[in-house]
């Protein structure tokens, strides 16, 4: 394939990101063995990468190339990730495809190559703007902005992007990574927001990606057996012991990695098949029922629940059911 491949990686070892874009990258160079593949990082990561151990060497060994950007190491991490992120375009030479690192690569990507436009991304969700599960929190925040939203028929995720290397896109990368350092001193920390706005007032324009190009496994099964690029941070995560949905969403496994100084056989397999990355009982939900966890009153009831726990508001629902079902 003639269209780079990029990631960007903020890290220390008190996270997992390089350990996510360890899986990420080894997909990409099975399914890619020939590609060219940029790590985009900042210097306090680089320096770390020594220091890492094993896995630390071997992450670099997967890449062509390392550009290494002068940040202030006294920034926020996910601000010195943002800004390479919004920046990207000044740090990479030529047509490149960016990656985020919570992916796992699913087959050959050099069907990019095909692809015209000198922008292109994939809808947020799979869903049109209207019905965005989140929506409100969406138009809200982009209220921070100072930029309405509401009207968009799209809203586009920023994990995978073709970057075409033209002057249109340079002047947009100036433009998105301004405002988005403008959102953060409001308050905005995601960088799709400023991207929603930049497009809106940019002269160039975005192209629809077809959406298995980046899959999201929550709200994306669709797409996901012919997924060029599976998404999975994007599921919930965080939720005390219950199993996560999907594998690479559980920090033991990629902390298992870390030990290992590599993939795991556990990580292997998910890489071999994307579909043994679900967790083994997982239950597929569409149309209000989407809606409805969103909802504070779903939000307060799943703070409740602890399975086979016993619980005085279930056992008076019961206690209502029997009584209203003999009736």
């Amino acid at each position: 394939m003639k269209t780079k491949l990029v990631y960007i990686l903020v890290s220390t070892v008190k996270d997992c990101y390089l350990e996510q874009a360890f899986v990420s990258v080894s997909s990409a160079r099975r399914h890619n063995p020939g590609a060219e593949i940029i790590l985009l990082t900042d210097q306090a990561t680089a320096k770390s990468l020594d220091s890492r151990g094993p896995i630390g060497k071997a992450f670099e060994a997967l890449f062509t190339s390392v550009v290494v950007a002068p940040l202030d190491a006294s920034l926020p991490a996910m601000l010195r990730s943002r800004l390479l992120k919004t920046g990207m375009r000044f740090y990479v030479e030529g047509d490149f495809l960016f990656i985020d690192a919570d992916t796992v690569i699913a087959r050959p990507l050099d069907d990019i190559d095909a692809v015209e436009a000198p922008l292109a991304a994939c809808r947020d969700l799979h869903s049109p703007f209207a019905m965005h599960p989140h929506r409100q929190a969406t138009v809200n925040l982009c209220r921070k902005l100072r930029f309405d939203v509401s009207g968009a028929a799209e809203y586009f995720n920023s994990g995978v992007m073709l970057v075409k290397d033209t002057p249109g896109t340079r002047a947009f990368f100036e433009e998105w990574r301004d405002n988005y350092e403008h959102g953060y001193a409001a308050g905005v920390r995601p960088d799709q927001p400023s991207l929603a706005k930049t497009l809106a007032s940019s002269a160039i324009k975005i192209a629809l990606l077809p959406d298995e190009w980046n899959c999201e496994v929550q709200n994306g099964v669709r797409y996901l057996g012919d997924a060029y690029i599976i998404h999975y941070m994007v599921t919930n995560v965080g939720c005390g012991t219950q199993e996560q949905l999907y594998l690479l969403n559980r920090e033991s496994a990629l902390l298992a990695m870390r030990k290992a100084g590599g993939l795991t056989p556990e990580v292997q397999e998910v890489i071999d098949n994307p579909f043994h990355g679900y967790a083994p009982v997982t239950q597929v939900f569409a149309g209000e029922d989407l809606f409805l966890f969103r909802t504070r009153r779903y939000r307060w009831l799943r703070k409740h629940f602890r399975l086979n726990r016993w619980s005085f508001r279930e056992f008076i629902l019961k206690i209502g059911d029997h009584l209203f079902h003999n009736l």
